[in-house]
């Protein structure tokens, strides 16, 4: 896909978050890209950070990518046992008359309100070890997918789940160009990216019509967000991760907590935007 003009002016983007980020209080891996022309701006871009629920944007691509090989169909139904409910954000750990639901349903609530349970369904009908082979076969590098949700007997063995700003956004990029799965897969994705219910962070302070789609991750110290924002006069790639900010912060220079740091960011580029 080609779009004909840089849609943010980046270097006055990159003096405003040089500031910012000089001053906040933890770690923070960072990509912006325009996709017009490939600009980008890097902080600590292959520092490895807890994944948190950003890792659900591969499980989603692998999914996709099995549906297209007809390993597996969307509308096939998966059973939701209750021993299967974990803790944590989504709905179905709530719910008590919900014996199935259908791969696309699961995949959908596992991004739009990030429910643990659906992900790990998808997990079990993926395949642990299939999802790293394809995320190493993308070359996102810095991402392993070594746990399920809520497995604590694999995190107290030191198990987690990881990535980095440079590999999200260039997964990213392959579904914002259609470079990856059909295009019709690419839309797919990017269109349940779009529906992500949590809202505090790049939406934030973007008007109400400008669509996003973007995945959250979140833990105790850790805050990200993902996603591609779609200026009126293109895509830009934007990869925020953070982690060791006070939780939550009750004075800083952000006003809030790291959540506040990456809402930020969007404001900067709209201000920034090329007319």
């Amino acid at each position: 896909m080609n779009w004909e003009a840089p849609v943010v002016n980046l270097t006055a983007v990159r003096t405003e978050l040089d500031d910012l980020i000089r001053r906040a209080p933890g770690t923070v891996g960072l990509v912006i890209e325009d996709l017009a022309t490939g600009e980008r701006l890097e902080w600590s871009p292959e520092a490895r950070f807890p994944s948190a629920s950003i890792i659900k944007i591969p499980i989603l691509v692998e999914a996709l990518r099995q549906a297209e090989e007809g390993t597996v169909r969307l509308d096939q139904m998966v059973p939701v046992p209750d021993d299967a409910k974990v803790g944590g954000s989504g709905i179905l750990k709530e719910l008590t008359s919900v014996e199935s639901l259908s791969l696309l349903d699961l995949l959908t609530l596992m991004i739009v309100v990030s429910d643990n349970t659906a992900t790990n369904l998808c997990i079990d009908v993926l395949g642990l070890e299939t999802i790293n082979r394809t995320i190493a076969s993308l070359g996102l590098t810095g991402t392993q997918l070594q746990r399920k949700m809520f497995d604590y007997e694999a995190r107290d063995r030191g198990l987690e789940n990881i990535t980095t700003a440079a590999d999200i956004a260039r997964l990213l990029r392959l579904i914002a160009t259609r470079q990856i799965l059909t295009p019709e897969a690419c839309d797919l994705a990017i269109d349940i990216m779009a529906r992500q219910q949590v809202r505090d962070r790049l939406p934030l302070y973007l008007p109400d019509d400008m669509r996003v789609a973007h995945k959250t991750g979140e833990l105790p110290g850790v805050r990200h967000d993902a996603g591609v924002i779609f200026f009126d006069s293109g895509p830009v790639i934007v990869v925020a991760l953070t982690q060791g900010f006070p939780d939550p912060l009750s004075q800083s220079v952000f006003g809030g907590d790291a959540s506040a740091l990456i809402a930020q960011i969007p404001r900067v580029l709209l201000k920034h935007q090329r007319q």
